[in-house]
């Protein structure tokens, strides 16, 4: 079961790896003018997350069938209990690894929101309608999802 623990760890390190960069890239659009390199850093990330997801699963799995929790607090008992040095140098550099890449993520995502607000507040301008009058803030506020009018009688 160790080995089969090392080698989630290893697959997930190299796709923390590959999509820290994606990352970067991905902020570098969030900031810049240019939307086509926006979408291309969005479709990698998606594209990447895809991949790392099936370490994660399996590695899950593997906590799971020996007795202990999924996530980072299952996998550091595992392998604490293992007293591998080498798996404790990867499952470490995984861990903090993982931490840079959720910070990362979650600055992405505050530029993000920062940039659909000054959006929302420049078509309010230019418009005259109020932030919160946006053309999707119905379907949000209204059970079900339904606006309560119609795109035929705009």
């Amino acid at each position: 079961m160790a080995k089969a623990f090392a080698a989630t760890v290893q697959a997930s390190l190299h796709g923390l790896q590959t999509l820290e960069p994606v990352l970067r890239r991905e902020q570098t659009a969030l900031t810049g003018r240019d939307p086509e390199l926006l979408t291309t850093a969005v479709h990698e990330k998606l594209a990447e997350l895809k991949a790392l997801e099936p370490s994660v699963k399996a590695r899950d799995r593997l906590l799971t069938a020996a007795g202990l929790s999924p996530g980072i607090d299952g996998g550091s008992r595992f392998v604490t209990e293992i007293g591998d040095d080498t798996l404790q140098a990867a499952w470490t550099q995984l861990v903090e690894l993982a931490a840079r890449v959720a910070a990362l993520n979650d600055q992405n995502a505050q530029l993000a929101n920062q940039g659909q607000r000054a959006t929302r507040a420049a078509l309010g301008i230019l418009t005259g309608r109020k932030a919160s009058d946006d053309t999707y803030g119905a379907l949000r506020r209204r059970k079900g999802g339904h606006a309560s009018h119609s795109l035929g009688w705009v």
